[in-house]
Formats: structure tokens, sequence, C-alpha cells
């Protein structure tokens, strides 16, 4: 009990040091939500990236099972590619649609110059999700986010379109 003109000392935060608190915390919280969709984009677009590359890897394993041959465009032989080594409707996009896999050949000229196929060039000025379309361009390699013409008939590049970072190119 406090004697005559004594204050009492009262124990706990003040309404400042209360509401500072809450605000450091809100600020925090806020940072994590807004960061948090970009996290998710990023890890989506690296099981893209690595669903082309196991494109790649399965072209390989096509081309020696085969005689060095790529998957063609006749309907059997490209559906048993399809099928067989990606692993047909169980390759999936990671927003959870099938991919579409396209087998083009490069209508480029001259060596080293842009594959003009009308549909890498929408491939590449589209936006995500661009229908989930991955492309397998024969005679190409990669130069950056595009296929370009390439001397070898058993060349071929993968195209893909990330969702934050413009399209993937992965070739042999």
């Amino acid at each position: 009990m406090a004697r005559k003109g004594e204050m009492k000392i009262q124990k706990g935060f003040t309404i400042i040091e209360t509401s500072l608190v809450i605000a450091i915390a809100g600020l925090i919280f806020l940072m994590v939500f807004v960061a948090l969709p970009g996290l998710r984009a990023q890890q989506r677009d690296t099981e893209r990236r690595e669903a082309v590359t196991k494109t790649v890897r399965e072209i390989k394993n096509y081309q020696s099972n085969n005689r060095g041959a790529l998957p063609s465009g006749e309907t059997g032989t490209f559906l048993d590619f399809y099928n067989n080594y990606l692993g047909g409707e169980d390759f999936m996009d990671p927003s959870g649609e099938e991919y579409k896999v396209f087998l083009t050949q490069c209508t480029a000229t001259t060596l080293d110059s842009e594959c003009t196929n009308r549909n890498l060039q929408s491939l590449s000025e589209a936006t995500f999700p661009n229908d989930y379309s991955m492309y397998i361009v024969t005679e190409a390699s990669c130069d950056g986010e595009k296929a370009v013409k390439s001397s070898n008939p058993r060349s071929y590049a993968v195209l893909y379109r990330l969702e934050r970072s413009g399209v993937y190119c992965e070739n042999d």
C-alpha cells in the first residue's frame, strides 16, 4: 500500500509501446504477403524450367533408342514420344494444366537467323500462360529466348513461356 504522497507504480506497457509493437508486426506481415505471390510464381517457373530440361533429356533418350532420330510429326511417332517418354497426360504445368507439346521445324533460311515460325513469334509476344504450349523446334538451337537455325538436322531447341521472365529456351 502506498503511503500518503507517494505515487503507485504500475507495471505493464504503455499504449504507445503497444501501438509500436503492433505497427512493426503489421509491417512484417505486409512484407510477407506482398512477397509471397512473387515467390510462388518464381517456384512455378522453376518447375517449368525443369519440365523443359526433362523434355530435352527425354528427347536424348528417344534419340538413343531410335538411332539418333528425333520424334517426327507423324502422329504415331510423336504420340509414342509424348506418352512413353514425357508421361502423356501426367505431363502437367504447376498450375494443373496439361502441357501442350508441339513439334515444328525451324523455318529460318540462313544459319543463326531466328526461326520465323508464326507460333514461335506468338510465344515470345504473348503474356503468360500462352495456353501452356511447349515447342520442340528441330534444326534449331537456342540464342537467349529464341530459337535460331542450326546446320545440324538432329539438333533441336525446346521453348516455353514463363510466368515472370519471358521465354525459356534449352537445347541439346
